[in-house]
């Protein structure tokens, strides 16, 4: 047998992996004796075997050594000097100096290679050489744990530097590694957030495309929808959302385009504005509310006529069925009506077509009813179909086909589909009546326009709504008057305006009175202390303590010589058959519109005139006088009312009844009220409830309500208590 010579690093490799062994509890039981006997004569004995086909390879055991000892200089020369002969253990063992940071040599990405070959080539092995290297610690189990080892050191440095190279580099080199996955969620966060920063669809489309399976390509995908809108829409024209739904039709956002065409298409709100909406764009979703708008508008008044009308200017109009419900809806008259504390409305026919749900109702303005429901406001049809929702504090019936409408004390303007024609932003909105409408924003005044356009400027300490085609405005503690084109009738010169519901409108200026019509013209100077509103076509004038009378158009009827009197400009009047009290001595008289007397002055007042008696007081009673005033009613009564049909009401001792002209009870004084309700029929009212009867005293209907009154329409006699409301047909209560 050949002998050779050992080294130091073998003998103390071979004494290293002896001692392992008999560390083991099971060689100890064993062979009962000492390590250091064991381990000197291992020592003796292998250091005269040959080991040129021995056991080991002296360059590995060299390395292995030089390793063990933290030689990294020899154990690297020699591991290099094996890669060729034997790369398995040779490419471990220099995965382990490159990945110990004790040494100079370290450097991860060559452990990474290093421990990558040995992996790879060690399934190659044939089981000798495997059992063989498995004495240097060189099997599957060590690889499997170092390369873990360097996986975890290379995550450590990707993400230390945390960019989209670093992790690509981990994702790429480091197969097969367990925080791959890790690795690629933190570089597409990264690439995400970068594509976000730069704010345009072709750098999220990139990140899509680039990482097209990251969790944040959902998201990507909305916001890449979002930017190619925007980017689209600017500006924010008609071609540009066409030209956007044209090249996205699948784009989320198609129907914000589309709404945005018919809004700017038709921000009129005119008829032609939407009925070309509709002949441009025929299949944009919008074109129903277009067409609904232009049935709204064309139809302000809802009569058969107009219906009529409507479906010959557009034969077209989509919805005809619904113009037949309209139609038959139109000639029917609903009332409101109430139980159990709940509203419904009932028809002419006092048939229920509305159940009592909601919490109030207002008559039906425009063919649509405003009702409340749980503290909220909104609006039905007679079909009893919610056509805009309960979501408004404050609201106002429709009127030119728009409400006022308002949440948390700010006010806007909808129209009969519920759309916003004036965003709710307002403080106060006057009536939609007219065709300017008064605003408030901060305690500052304008008007806008039906289509929510400002077209005075919020500018005046306050404004009046429009009345006759003028308002009044207030602008620098003065008052002025503009007509519907916006111009000055009379500039703000005026400390105060009357009125502007007829051509007298009072105006005041420097402590005095005076008279303009609705052009500004000057009907009366401002040289009176008083002027009242004219009634029965007459107004008193008040100069110099003294008074007289004008007519509305500024004509003096009666010279102001009469002596002033408190109280004068409420009693002092014209009445509708053309007399007017006045007071001489303390004592009261009638005046005609000559300023003849026709009764002298004799009594405390005078009252009701009727075609032959006229109520007169004296002693602080009330009878009747003919013109001659010869007394033909006794004075005895508190309250004195006019006759009409022979008879009057009267208060006797605080109770109500009837006379007739001979001054004798038609109805006994015996009730609390009487008022004239239809004819020969009175409401009468007993312990504080109203009932009727009629001129024969007989009970009609029982003393239950707390109102009776006919409906607007005369058609129906209403009926109130506390928790109900019902009607009765008025042709039931009245005499053939």
């Amino acid at each position: 047998m050949l002998k050779t010579k050992i080294n130091i690093y073998e003998i103390f490799f071979i004494i290293k992996n002896v001692q392992q062994v008999i560390n083991t509890l099971a060689f100890q039981k064993m062979f009962l004796i000492s390590k250091k006997t064991v381990l000197l004569s291992l020592l003796l004995t292998t250091a005269t075997i040959g080991f040129s086909q021995g056991l080991f390879s002296s360059k590995l055991t060299k390395s292995f050594a030089a390793l063990e000892i933290h030689d990294y200089f020899k154990a690297k020369k020699y591991f290099e000097k094996s890669l060729k002969k034997n790369p398995v253990p040779a490419s471990y063992g220099l995965s382990i100096i490159y990945y110990r940071n004790n040494n100079p040599f370290h450097n991860i990405d060559s452990a990474l290679y290093y421990i990558q070959e040995a992996s790879f080539l060690y399934p190659k092995l044939s089981p000798k050489k495997k059992e063989k290297f498995k004495a240097f610690g060189v099997d599957s189990s060590n690889i499997y744990v170092q390369h873990q080892l360097i996986n975890e050191k290379c995550f450590e440095v990707a993400k230390n530097k945390h960019s989209i190279t670093a992790y690509n580099k981990f994702i790429d080199c480091n197969i097969g590694a367990k925080q791959v996955d890790s690795a690629i969620l933190l570089r597409n966060e990264i690439a995400f957030n970068l594509a976000k920063k730069q704010e345009n669809a072709e750098a999220i489309q990139h990140f899509i495309t680039t990482y097209p399976n990251a969790n944040e390509v959902i998201i990507a995908k909305n916001i890449l929808d979002t930017l190619i809108y925007k980017e689209f829409t600017q500006p924010n024209t008609i071609e540009n959302n066409l030209k956007f739904i044209q090249q996205h039709p699948n784009n989320p956002f198609v129907p914000q385009a589309e709404r945005t065409i018919y809004e700017l298409s038709t921000a009129d709100k005119k008829i032609n504005s939407y009925y070309n909406f509709i002949k441009s764009n025929p299949k944009n979703p919008y074109t129903a509310s277009a067409w609904r708008n232009i049935y709204n508008l064309s139809i302000i008044n809802y009569t058969t006529d107009n219906i009529k009308t409507f479906l010959r200017t557009y034969p077209e109009y989509p919805f005809k069925n619904e113009l037949v419900k309209d139609f038959q809806l139109a000639k029917t008259a609903f009332y409101p009506f109430m139980k159990n504390n709940k509203w419904g409305f009932i028809n002419e026919h006092l048939q229920e077509v509305i159940p009592p749900t909601y919490d109030f109702v207002n008559d039906f303005k425009e063919e649509l009813a405003l009702v409340g429901l749980n503290g909220k406001i909104g609006f039905v049809d007679k079909t009893n179909q919610l056509i805009i929702p309960f979501k408004y504090d404050e609201a106002e019936d429709f009127a030119n086909g728009l409400a006022v409408v308002g949440i948390n004390d700010k006010y806007g303007i909808i129209n009969r589909l519920g759309e916003e024609i004036v965003p709710l932003m307002y403080d106060e909105i006057g009536s939609t009546k007219n065709k300017f409408i008064a605003v408030a924003l901060n305690e500052k005044y304008g008007f806008i326009n039906t289509n929510g356009n400002l077209v005075i400027g919020l500018e005046y300490e306050s404004v009046g709504y429009f009345n006759k085609g003028i308002a009044y405005v207030f602008k620098d503690n003065k008052y002025g008057v503009i007509d519907t084109n916006l111009y000055y009738v009379v500039k703000p010169i005026y400390d105060w305006i009357d009125n502007l519901e007829n051509e007298f409108i009072r105006v005041k200026s420097a402590q005095f009175y005076g008279v303009i019509n609705s052009k500004g013209d000057s009907v009366l100077p401002p040289i009176y202390t008083q002027i009242t509103e004219p009634e029965n076509g007459l107004a008193i004038v008040v100069k110099d303590n003294l008074y007289g009378y004008v007519n509305t158009n500024g004509t003096i009827i009666i010279e102001p010589t009469i002596p002033y009197q408190d109280g004068v400009l409420n009693w002092g009047l014209f009445n509708d058959k053309g007399y007017a009290r006045q007071m001489t001595e303390g004592k009261i008289g009638l005046i005609d519109t000559t300023g003849k007397k026709v009764v002298p002055a004799l009594f405390e007042d005078i009252g009701a005139i009727s075609k032959d008696l006229i109520a007169i007081k004296r002693h602080g009673k009330w009878g009747y006088c003919d013109f001659n005033t010869k007394l033909k009613i006794p004075y005895s009564f508190i309250i004195a009312g006019e006759f009409v049909d022979e008879i009057a009401i009267v208060n006797f001792e605080n109770k109500f009844g009837i006379i007739n002209t001979k001054g004798s009870y038609v109805i006994p004084a015996e009730y609390e009220l009487i008022e004239r309700f239809l004819p020969q029929l009175f409401i009468a009212e007993k312990n504080d409830k109203k009932g009727l009867i009629s001129i024969e005293n007989t009970e009609i209907l029982p003393f239950l309500y707390d109102k009776i009154e006919l409906t607007n329409d005369k058609k129906l006699i209403k009926l109130s208590t506390k928790n109900e409301i019902q009607y009765l047909l008025k042709s039931t209560l009245m005499k053939e």
